[in-house]
Formats: structure tokens, C-alpha cells, sequence
């Protein structure tokens, strides 16, 4: 008999039943429903008591039989025994609803709440009114008619009423339990639902928005785009006549109300220089500013058709005059004049290179209302001039003219067709953009200009651009281009920059970020990985150097006092090992090329080093040198000493670190086991520009602002304005030089040996001696212990000379 009952109520509902929704017992208290505990059984997981054939009322109030006090019930009996029921209440009905057995019980199909065989007769026959009592909804009691309603359906009352079907009254609520139940069951399944939705799509918390998947467990899981992952084509209408007619008095009738979409607009008027065009360099210096921009520049990003630039190039000093050229091609001319004087030797590379830029902005004609690639291209190099000279604000306005110039004309659509060229130079042009708006924002802390919701380009096409000529097809390439490497990288900083407007980012979303730029990783050559021994070019590093920046300032987030102490430490390990692995990067730079001969290393890391580069050196050598890894602190150093004043902001990063030594060297001279760590003064001159950015400081609490900042004075008194920023434009003069900080901290590494050695020695000393030589041993020990002392005094003396 026990083998009788041995399905439960989960197993599967036979052929042409209705859904059996799963049990209650786990979200539903019994006891409105229940006058006493209930027995293991299936009451609550039953449908409601109410048959769904619409038997009539004699089948309902069909007798039921009294156990006597011997017999006992299974377990998956009905919760409810009569001798447990009022004189009031019905006795309880089958899941199913299935017609009552000659005893009047209701058999379930598979056995379960079957009755004992041998039933007693009933007690007692109940009342006519307590059996008439029929459990109908509120507004047929209200109107006093028939109701008849089912466990699934409404009754036909308050259906042509349309009016809810419910039972709520007092005296409907013993008759109608289980059919609220029921309901209750509909409403978390469906409330189920709905949360599945929202957590699958868009997560909205209290300081940003990310996007999110959710895995077989229900847990949140950060959701990055994959590798070489495209966005979805936007669907296309389904036209099926012939509109040419409509398309052509749209565009006679729109005109002067709206614009055609770019792919179908024609292309406006060209803007021709046709009087006093800007003066050109001569060739030879022209020359040189070309190839130090092709080699430093257009590598990584190649916005420009190289072949079809040179041969127009040519011709311009062939014929010695920009008359007849477009305006937009001039500004691109003086553009890339402008970048490539960054990447020279000149002393006054910076001063020619502002007047490129000049001559670039001033040529382009501003009334122009109708655009071109070659626009989009002029205010992208001047955005990347601005930059490298330091000029980040001016730099981050610019990008957003390119960006939008680039929008205006549908680059960040699929369109066309085009022309195979023309196709592949708006793809290249867009991606371009797109990865310089998001080191900007990531390197600024700035939200991102370009939505990826908004754009659905391919991506470039991975082959040398020589392969792709005028009239001709795209070549098909597997290689990996400087370019897609770096699109790979950037994908994810759209995502990174939300994560960074929170307090605190989760181990979960850590991982996930790891995961994704282990996957960026593996795209690139060998020689780009850190375990590998290879010689790297400088001027290849940008890809790898944006891959590392992003890591730490991923892991950097959570130093901040927002989060405990142990997750600071956390983050504060991971950077430091991203710093490890840039200084060893940096380190198979420091050799001689094989492609140049013995060209001094220096002399190459100099023209081809960018702002990014000595930004990532400065952060990499503050947290280095926080943790006292001095060894990867000395090649970062050696790195930017190399750098020198190529570029503005490298002065600058020197001065600080300077100043973060002094400090550094002045808690060591108090202690040399001081704990960093819990100096919150030390871990806010770590951070660096996180306290630059608008979302991640922490400093800036309960300073002054707007017009308070002209009346504070300074440490040493109330100060002239004049005078203080005459002052605090000299100041970054006056610094000791990239020579101290070397000095400085090779002097560091030569005292943390030393005293690593000591603790080796000292060890060795506590070591239990051999039997046979104790007496020895304790002879010599004392005279080892001796010259400890002061040269821990000399290291103090050193230090405290140092300051």
C-alpha cells in the first residue's frame, strides 16, 4: 500500500490536465485557511475545492464518511478530516476535480488522497441552510444571482460586467480559500516572471547603470561584450511598393523642414580655397612630419586612406599652393602636421605644432552646413593635439565636435553600399572615434560620448589599407590590426566608466572584467604578453598600454575609504601587480633595436611616447613605491627620465613624485614598519587623479568652492591672488629633476636589500644549533648581532639627510 502513494503532487499532470501550479506550503502560512496544524498532505498544493465540470450542488454536498478513531491516514491524505471540519464547511475535494467515488470521496487520478476503504457512516447529517450555502463572488452576492465561476474561469456575470471575479466577503471566505489560493499562486508566478525579465535586461541602481545577465542560479552577472561581437543590424521596413515617386516629393517638399537621412542625402557644395591660402612648410620638413605621424600615429589609429593621402599630398607641392583644394583636406593637412611635430626632436615641437593647429581650425569654413569624412577627421587630430600638450579640457570639447560631426553623417550606422574604399575608410574613421572618446573619458573620468545602443557599424576590415584601392573589393584577413586589438580593449570601458560612478566594485564584477581583458589579451601577438622575453618596439606599445591602464584603474577603484580594509588591500595588491607587469613591458623595450641597430633606447622611447604613457608610468610608480617594490619603481622611473619634457604633463608627474618620496621617506624615518596602509593622508596621495574625478574622489568633502577659493589664504598666511598664482606657476620649475628621484630610489632598493638580508641572517641565527657545535655558535652569534644596530641608525641618518 505505501507503494500506492508513492508519486507526490510534483509529478507530471497526465495528457490534457490542467497546469499544476507548485506547492504553497513554501509561501503561504496555512493557518488562515486551516482551523487546526494540518496533516502531511496535499491541500494546499490542490486546486481549489470547486470542480471545474460545473458539477451541480448534490455532487458537492455529496456525504462523506467518518473515520473511526483506529484508523489511521496516510500521509498524503487530505490535510483536512471531517471530524476537523465545521458544520459549516465542505469536505475537501480532489486536485483535479475528478467525479466522487460511491463512498463520496473524490479519487485522484494517481492515487493520492484516496481514502481508507472501509469508511464509518456519517455522524451527522449538517443543516439545509449551512448546505445551501453557495460560494459565489462578491457581485453576484451583491445582486443575488447565480454564479458560476470555476477555478479558471470567471462567472459570466462579472465577465459582461467586466468587473474582477472575486471572493472576498466574510461569508465566502471558508468556501473560497482555496480558490484564493490559487490566485495567490497565479500572482507570485507571474510576479516571478516579471522579476526574470527586469534582471535579464537593464539593472538600474542608485549611481548607475549596468548591463547585466543572470545566470542558472538567479545571480547577477556583469555582461561584456564578447570578443569580435558586432551589434545587431537594425530591422529594416517592409516595403512593398514602389515609393520612388513619394521619395522624390519628400525631398522637394521637405526642403527647409527636415534633412534627408545622410546615406540618401546628396553631398552639399564643396568649400574651395580660392583666396589666400595658409602658407606651406617646406618639403623636406613636411616629409618628416609625415612619416613620424605614420609611424606613431597612424598605426594605432588609421583614419586617413594613406595611398590616396600621399598622392593628394603630392600634388599639392607639386603645384606649391593649397588653391582648389577643399577646406576640410586642408585642415586634415595641418592636422597630421600638427600630431606629427609631437613625435620629433625639436625643441619647439610644441610651439610649431600650436600652429598647425591654428592654421587647421582656421581654414575650415564654419557656415558649412553640410559635412565630410575629412571634417570629422580634422577635429579628431585636433582633439589628439590638445591632449599630448595637455590641454585635456580643450582636447575632451573637440572630441565632441568630432563625435558629432561623425553622427551627422551617419558614420555609426550600416548603411550604404558604398564604394568599397569609401565603406571601409567610414568603418575605420568611426572606430577611430570611438576609441579615442573612450580613453578620454577613462583617462578624465568623464562619461563616454558614444552609446553602443546607438551604433550598429561592422567592424573594420583586419588588412594592410594598401590591399583596399578605389573600385575594388575588400580583401578578406585574419590577422590582428593595432587597431581591432585596441577596439577590443575599449569595448568594455563604457561599462567600466558606469562601474566607476559606485562606491564599490564586487569580486564578482572584477572577474568578470578580468576575464574579458584576458580574452583581449590572448588577441595579441606573443610578444605583447607579459610572461614573454621578446624585444618591443615603443612605438607598438599603445595597445597593450591602454589594456593596462584600464586594469588598474579597474582594481584602483576600491582603495577608496568607502570600502573595508581588507578589500583596500585587495586592490591595492592587484595594482601593484599590473604595475609589475608594465615595468617588465617597459623593461624589454630598454634595449637595443634590432631594427634601428644600436639606436639608443631612450632616444626611441621619447618621440614615441604619448600623455597616456607617462600618465600610466606615474600611477604604476606611486603604487610601486607605496608598497615598497622598488626594483619595478626604478625601470618605470628610468622610463620617464628617458621621456623627460617630450611631452608636458611628464614635468609635471616628476614634481609629484618627488613630492610623494618626501612624504614616503619622512614615515620611514619615524618607522620602518609603519603601516602605510592606514595612513589615510598617504592612501589619498596614492590615488593620484582619482581624486580629479568627479565620481571617485573623496578629498574634496567639506572644502571650499566657487568664490570661497579666491578669500582662503595659504598655509603661511593671507596671500595676494596675484602673487599666489605667480607662485603656483613657478612651482613646477623648481623641481629637483627626474636625476634625485633615480638616486633616490636606488638608494631605497640598496636599504630594503640590506635589510632583507639581515632578517636572513637573523633567521639563520634562530635556528636551533646542531649538538655538537652549540658552544661555538653561541660565541659567534653575539658579534654577528652587534653592527645591526647601527646601521639601522645609518639608514635613519640617510634618510632623515635625504629630506
Amino acid at each position: 500500500m505505501q507503494s500506492h502513494y508513492s508519486r507526490s503532487w510534483t509529478s507530471q499532470p497526465p495528457q490534457g490536465a490542467p497546469y499544476e501550479l507548485p506547492p504553497v506550503q513554501s509561501v503561504t502560512p496555512p493557518a488562515p485557511f486551516q482551523p487546526a496544524p494540518p496533516q502531511p498532505g496535499g491541500f494546499l498544493s490542490s486546486q481549489p475545492a470547486r470542480p471545474s465540470s460545473g458539477l451541480p450542488m448534490s455532487h458537492l454536498l455529496q456525504q462523506s464518511p467518518v473515520p473511526t478513531p483506529a484508523t489511521t491516514y496516510h500521509p498524503y491524505e487530505s490535510s483536512v478530516s471531517p471530524s476537523e471540519t465545521g458544520p459549516g464547511t465542505l469536505p475537501d475535494a480532489s486536485i483535479n476535480g475528478s467525479a466522487p467515488t460511491a463512498g463520496g470521496l473524490y479519487r485522484h487520478g494517481s492515487g493520492i488522497g484516496q481514502h481508507h476503504q472501509h469508511s464509518q457512516p456519517l455522524q451527522q447529517k449538517r443543516a439545509y441552510r449551512q448546505r445551501r450555502k453557495d460560494p459565489s463572488c462578491d457581485a453576484c452576492r451583491e445582486r443575488k444571482v447565480k454564479c458560476d465561476a470555476s477555478e479558471s474561469t470567471s462567472c459570466t456575470e462579472c465577465t459582461n460586467r467586466k468587473v474582477r471575479c472575486q471572493f472576498t466577503k466574510e461569508t465566502n471566505r471558508r468556501m473560497s480559500s482555496i480558490k484564493q489560493v490559487q490566485d495567490l499562486e497565479k500572482q507570485l508566478w507571474a510576479t516571478k516572471q516579471q522579476l526574470q525579465q527586469v534582471r535579464s535586461g537593464i539593472m538600474r541602481t542608485e549611481n548607475n547603470m549596468l548591463e547585466f545577465d543572470v545566470d542558472g542560479m538567479g545571480q547577477h552577472q556583469l555582461k561584456l561584450p564578447d570578443i569580435g561581437y558586432r551589434p545587431p543590424r537594425r530591422p529594416r521596413a517592409p516595403v512593398s511598393q514602389d515609393l520612388s515617386n513619394t521619395r522624390a516629393n519628400l525631398r522637394i517638399y521637405g526642403k527647409g523642414i527636415w534633412k534627408v537621412p545622410s546615406p540618401y542625402r546628396p553631398p552639399g557644395p564643396k568649400s574651395l580655397l580660392t583666396s589666400d591660402p595658409p602658407p606651406l612648410p617646406p618639403q623636406d620638413v613636411a616629409h618628416h612630419l609625415l612619416a613620424q605621424y605614420h609611424a606613431h600615429i597612424h598605426s594605432t589609429l588609421p583614419v586617413i586612406h594613406w595611398p590616396t593621402f600621399l598622392k593628394e599630398y603630392e600634388d599639392v607641392y607639386r603645384a606649391g599652393t593649397l588653391l582648389g583644394v577643399t577646406r576640410e583636406w586642408a585642415g586634415v593637412l595641418f592636422g597630421v602636421f600638427a600630431c606629427g611635430s609631437l613625435h620629433t626632436s625639436d625643441p619647439n615641437r610644441e610651439e610649431k605644432g600650436k600652429e598647425f593647429v591654428r592654421t587647421s581650425c582656421g581654414v575650415i569654413d564654419v557656415w558649412q552646413d553640410s559635412f565630410t569624412l575629412d571634417q570629422a577627421r580634422a577635429a579628431l587630430l585636433v582633439s589628439m593635439f590638445l591632449y599630448e600638450v595637455n590641454s585635456k579640457s580643450a582636447s575632451w570639447v573637440w572630441n565632441g565636435s568630432a563625435v558629432r560631426v561623425a553622427q551627422e553623417i551617419g558614420l555609426h550606422l550600416e548603411s550604404g553600399p558604398w564604394p568599397a574604399l569609401e565603406g571601409e575608410m567610414r568603418k575605420r574613421v568611426w572606430w577611430g572615434m570611438y576609441t579615442w572618446d573612450r580613453i578620454l573619458a577613462l583617462d578624465m573620468g568623464k562619461p563616454v560620448l558614444i552609446s553602443d545602443q546607438d551604433c550598429d557599424i561592422g567592424l573594420p576590415c583586419p588588412v594592410d589599407e594598401q590591399f583596399i584601392s578605389e573600385g575594388g573589393c575588400v580583401p578578406e584577413g585574419q590577422q590582428t590590426t593595432p587597431l581591432l586589438a585596441t577596439i577590443h580593449v575599449v569595448r568594455s570601458i563604457g561599462q567600466l566608466t558606469r562601474a566607476l560612478r559606485s562606491t564599490t566594485i564586487s569580486t564578482a564584477n572584477l572577474e568578470t572584467f578580468e576575464r574579458h581583458f584576458s580574452a583581449c589579451l590572448a588577441v595579441f601577438p606573443e610578444q605583447f604578453h607579459p610572461k614573454s622575453d621578446q624585444y618591443l618596439e615603443p612605438r607598438s606599445l599603445a595597445p597593450i598600454i591602454h589594456l593596462q591602464n584600464a586594469r588598474l584603474v579597474l582594481h584602483r577603484h576600491n582603495i577608496s575609504p568607502f570600502c573595508p580594509p581588507d578589500v583596500r588591500s585587495a586592490a591595492l595588491d592587484y595594482c601593484v601587480s599590473v604595475s609589475q607587469e608594465t615595468a617588465r613591458l617597459l623593461s624589454r623595450c630598454m634595449r637595443p633595436s634590432p631594427i634601428t641597430g644600436n639606436r639608443d633606447w631612450r632616444v626611441l622611447l621619447a618621440t614615441a611616447a604619448g600623455t597616456m604613457l607617462c600618465t600610466h608610468l606615474w600611477r604604476c610608480t606611486l603604487l610601486l613605491l607605496f608598497r615598497q617594490e622598488y626594483e619595478a619603481a626604478l625601470v618605470c622611473v628610468r622610463a620617464s627620465a628617458a621621456i623627460r619634457d617630450s611631452r608636458v604633463t611628464n614635468a609635471a608627474c616628476g614634481r609629484y613624485v618627488v613630492f610623494f618620496l618626501k612624504c614616503l621617506l619622512e614615515r620611514l624615518r619615524r618607522s620602518e614598519m609603519v603601516d602605510l596602509e592606514a595612513d589615510e593622508e598617504m592612501m589619498a596621495y596614492v590615488s593620484g587623479d582619482m581624486q580629479g574625478a568627479s565620481n571617485g574622489n573623496w578629498v574634496w568633502e567639506g572644502s571650499e568652492t566657487g568664490a570661497q577659493l579666491d578669500m582662503s589664504p595659504l598655509r603661511s598666511g593671507a596671500v595676494n591672488p596675484a602673487v599666489r598664482d605667480k607662485r603656483l606657476a613657478e612651482e613646477p620649475e623648481g623641481w629637483e629633476g627626474w636625476e634625485w628621484i633615480e638616486q633616490t630610489v636606488q638608494y631605497l632598493l640598496a636599504e630594503k636589500e640590506h635589510r632583507d638580508r639581515q632578517q636572513r641572517e637573523a633567521q639563520l641565527l634562530r635556528q636551533p644549533p646542531e649538538p655538537s657545535y652549540r658552544g661555538s655558535e653561541s660565541t659567534t652569534g653575539s658579534p654577528d648581532s652587534v653592527p645591526n644596530q647601527p646601521s639601522s641608525s645609518h639608514s635613519r641618518m640617510t634618510i632623515a639627510s635625504i629630506i
